[in-house]
């Protein structure tokens, strides 16, 4: 264990933290939407008058009223009504001295109303239900209030599909039962899997000290991202063991833990994309890194549109967003999926009155993988790569002794080693994410303090970079955190510092594929130099030779000189501007400046320099060649 590894272990022990025990369950957890419930009838709260099995119908003055039957209610006259929600209610009579008549009419299978769901502003009303499905088994479900607009259909559908019997001919008195009366329970609901307070909200669990109060309410029946299978254990001896020694599992599996500490830390979604040739192992990093969080349905694909990927942002809010294989996305909609991602909030857009509909928002820990860089993939789109994407979501080449892995941990190779993790990650999934949260909910240090100690750490300082290189740093600090703090969890099994020694190395390992300085800065200056490559005599002449016998240049950029160091390129107003496409001009300048190869502005503010061509005075802009290679000057 390097130096710095030992200092955060001591950096996260002062600050207090919990006893470092096995994590072998989930304890202050509430069932959430879609979830099996676990409330007996018996212990159910009445939400409308209930008639419990034996009790008698309700007679003319009870009248109109529903009533819920969970098992077959007894008649007088030795008959049953089959379970379920029923109205009974009265009906004049044909003529003015005909006795009104009793009715009563079946509308659902057993169906309760167990409390009333709003947010925090008031708004999204819900009604939380429970309700017995074909199967015979309770389920809940937060039922948002505005699927009982129009004619229902949306409700009765969701219903349906959730195993509820519903008679076609009761569909108004469905919408009125459920609005007839109002519980006395309240539950704040959450809107979007994530954080909500101090509580963590997942489909069917919310997670904290105070989950009972909160409750996931979702117009859909049901989520199948966040599964479970197997064992913590299993996890822990068939994945987590296996990432001792093989940095880029342990960073991925870093990452997976990262994103509910986003919230905890003030951090801004982004996060890494692991770049190797086919077959290397870079799918099984990303699968171990779901199985943190739920089976095969966790992964997504980069086969999106930027719309598409904003919802699946918004679906693992607070969480980790694995998206595999960015070769089957269109290139031109690669760099507007990276910056959606990284802003954290969707378009907007406006409703049928032409008011604006409310931003989507999310805040996400990213895993990618593919055979090729965000800007390379970019640029087969016709688009170039900005700083701002680069820093989003981070090149990390997945070349390592074995394909992706340095130790096989007695596997005959890397593709056997690989397929060791993703048959684990089938078998073993769901459970590392939950026990993370359980004990995450209940620490109570001041994280963004602790995010400093790691930031602090001299393997991740940027040694003079510029602030690219520094918010990077903060990224890979992040990462070393997350997989630190669920080792203190007991959940990894990892010797302490394993997990910044992994984010150490990816930080190395990014830096090493962009070399040193600002991004932008460099992409400006190949974007010159590239220009002077492809144009050079054709639309560049002597200066010193100039004369009206000179062969006309077609669209001449300008002239160069030589000089004791190689050639100064003099390029006129419009030539400059062509090279520097796509970049603001006056923040090319100052870059082209910084890096010497454009002389310092006049005391006018002027770059533009006078030279004398042919015996007449130009103003152009003189570009030092040589300053534009290498390292670009950084």
């Amino acid at each position: 264990m390097t130096a710095d590894a030992l200092l955060v272990a001591v950096a996260i022990k002062n600050q207090g933290a919990l006893p470092e025990t096995d994590v072998t369950g989930v304890t202050d957890v509430q069932a959430s939407n879609g979830a099996a419930s676990d409330v007996t009838a018996d212990a159910a709260a009445a939400v409308t008058d209930v008639t419990d099995e034996g009790e008698a119908i309700p007679d003319a003055a009870q009248r109109p009223t529903f009533k819920v039957f969970d098992d077959w209610a007894p008649l007088p006259d030795g008959g049953k009504l089959r379970p379920g929600v029923w109205f009974f209610g009265i009906r004049a009579g044909k003529k003015a001295d005909d006795a009104p008549a009793l009715i009563q009419q079946w509308i659902c299978s057993p169906l309760r109303i167990e409390a009333i769901s709003f947010d925090g502003q008031d708004n999204n009303f819900g009604r939380l239900l429970r309700f017995k499905n074909t199967l015979g088994r309770w389920r809940e479900w937060a039922m948002p209030m505005e699927l009982l607009r129009g004619a229902g259909d949306d409700l009765r559908g969701e219903l349906l599909a959730m195993g509820v019997a519903i008679d076609p001919h009761a569909k108004n008195l469905l919408a009125q039962y459920l609005q007839a009366n109002t519980p006395k329970r309240r539950v704040r609901c959450a809107l979007q899997v994530g954080w909500c307070g101090d509580s963590f909200v997942l489909p069917d669990i919310v997670i904290g000290p105070k989950a009972a109060s909160v409750i996931f309410q979702s117009g859909e029946r049901g989520h199948d991202e966040h599964t479970q299978g197997g064992t913590l254990a299993g996890w822990k001896s068939d994945i987590a063991a296996r990432a001792v020694g093989n940095p880029l599992l342990t960073l991925a599996l870093s990452a997976s833990f990262a994103g509910p500490m986003l919230a905890r830390c003030n951090g801004e979604s982004g996060g890494i994309h692991f770049v190797g040739d086919s077959s290397t192992g870079k799918t099984s990093a990303i699968d171990a890194a779901c199985a943190t969080w739920g089976g095969a349905n966790f992964r997504r694909s980069w086969r999106a549109t930027a719309n598409g990927v904003e919802g699946a942002a918004a679906l693992f809010n607070d969480c980790l967003l694995a998206l595999d294989e960015i070769s089957e996305c269109d290139p031109r909609e690669v760099g507007a999926i990276v910056y959606a991602l990284g802003n954290g909030r969707g378009k907007q857009r406006a409703n049928r009155a032409g008011n604006a509909r409310a931003v989507t928002r999310w805040r996400v820990m990213v895993l990618s993988s593919g055979e090729r860089t965000i800007g390379t993939t970019m640029a087969e789109g016709g688009y170039r790569a900005k700083a701002g994407q680069s820093v989003r979501l981070l090149d990390i080449p997945a070349a390592r002794r074995f394909g992706a892995w340095d130790e096989l941990h007695g596997l005959p190779n890397g593709a056997a080693f690989a397929d060791a993790i993703r048959r684990a990650a089938v078998v073993h999934h769901g459970h590392a994410g939950r026990a993370f949260l359980e004990k995450l909910t209940r620490d109570r240090r001041d994280f963004c303090e602790l995010l400093e100690r790691f930031k602090a750490l001299s393997i991740f300082s940027a040694d003079g970079g510029e602030g690219q290189d520094k918010r990077t740093a903060g990224r890979f600090a992040l990462l070393a955190m997350a997989g630190e703090l669920a080792t203190e969890y007991g959940i990894t099994g990892w010797p302490e510092g394993a997990a910044t020694e992994a984010s150490a190395e990816g930080f190395k390992a990014w830096r090493s594929t962009r070399g040193r300085g600002n991004d932008e800065r460099r992409q400006i200056l190949d974007r010159v130099s590239g220009f002077i490559e492809r144009h050079g005599d054709s639309r560049f002449s002597d200066a010193e030779t100039h004369s009206t016998d000179e062969p006309m240049r077609i669209n001449r950029a300008g002239w160069w000189r030589g000089d004791g160091s190689g050639r100064v390129y003099l390029f006129n107003k419009d030539g400059l501007r062509e090279a520097l496409t796509g970049f603001d001009f006056k923040r090319a300048l100052d870059a082209l400046q910084e890096a010497d190869a454009l002389p310092k502005a006049d005391a006018s503010g002027e770059r533009a320099k006078a030279q004398r061509i042919g015996g007449r005075l130009v103003r152009l802009y003189p570009i030092q060649a040589d300053k534009l290679g290498g390292d670009h000057g950084a």
